[in-house]
């Protein structure tokens, strides 16, 4: 199995749980207790949120492509960043890639087309819900994005960012994201919500929402354990 690297701290609660998803993914299925190869470079996630905040791209990706050449020079045979935002730049700097690198949008794609789904309402940071990225990768499969009002947008970001991205779930945070879900549900027929945000599903959990959620964290952990097994 290739040696795994992640670019994390973005932020540090859901970079724990791409740790203990591989590690136990690993040991599903091999079948017996076995553990994979992870080398982590944690970024400050400060620089990286005042570099959004500026629309300060190129600074973003030098900042990725920095954490990518520690993990290469670490021996990672196989990457993945540990959060959706980030892959709004993706286009711009995945040319100049020091190794593969596992991505979490083309993950989540491929499993909602595998699934059937038609129309799904896109939960993440208010970068991610602004910058078009799902939209753009559902509209290749001829599917559907709901992305909340500007308004809402907000809302939500406030709800992400910054307690839930620093692993604090709050209950009443939790009851008013779960009650925006239901109104675009409602009132746009989503057939399925995505979290796309990696810290989303510290809050939202299947059965938490009436229509089928895709957790990003997961199929992104899948992808990165497929990635990582091949050509061994």
């Amino acid at each position: 199995m290739k040696k795994i690297g992640l670019v994390g701290g973005l932020g540090p609660a859901s970079t724990i749980e791409y740790y203990r998803g591989l590690t136990e993914k690993c040991k599903t299925g091999q079948g017996t207790p076995a553990y994979p190869e992870i080398v982590i470079d944690s970024v400050n996630m400060n620089e990286h949120v005042c570099a959004l905040q500026n629309g300060d791209y190129e600074k973003l990706g030098d900042l990725l492509l920095k954490s990518l050449q520690n993990l290469k020079a670490a021996g990672a045979e196989v990457a993945a960043i540990t959060a959706n935002t980030e892959h709004i730049i993706w286009d711009m700097v995945s040319e100049r890639f020091p190794l593969p690198v596992v991505s979490i949008v083309d993950a989540a794609a491929d499993e909602i087309k595998r699934r059937g789904y038609q129309r799904i309402l896109i939960l993440g940071t208010e970068f991610t819900m602004k910058s078009g990225l799902y939209e753009a990768a559902l509209k290749k499969n001829g599917l559907t994005a709901v992305v909340p009002t500007e308004k809402d947008i907000v809302a939500i970001g406030k709800l992400i960012y910054p307690n839930l991205e620093n692993g604090i779930v709050i209950p009443e945070d939790k009851c008013r994201i779960i009650e925006l879900a239901e109104t675009y549900i409602s009132d746009c027929d989503a057939d399925a919500v995505l979290l796309g945000c990696t810290e989303l599903p510290l809050a939202i959990t299947p059965g938490d929402i009436s229509v089928p959620t895709l957790n990003t964290t997961e199929l992104h952990i899948n992808e990165i354990y497929a990635k990582a097994q091949q050509d061994e």
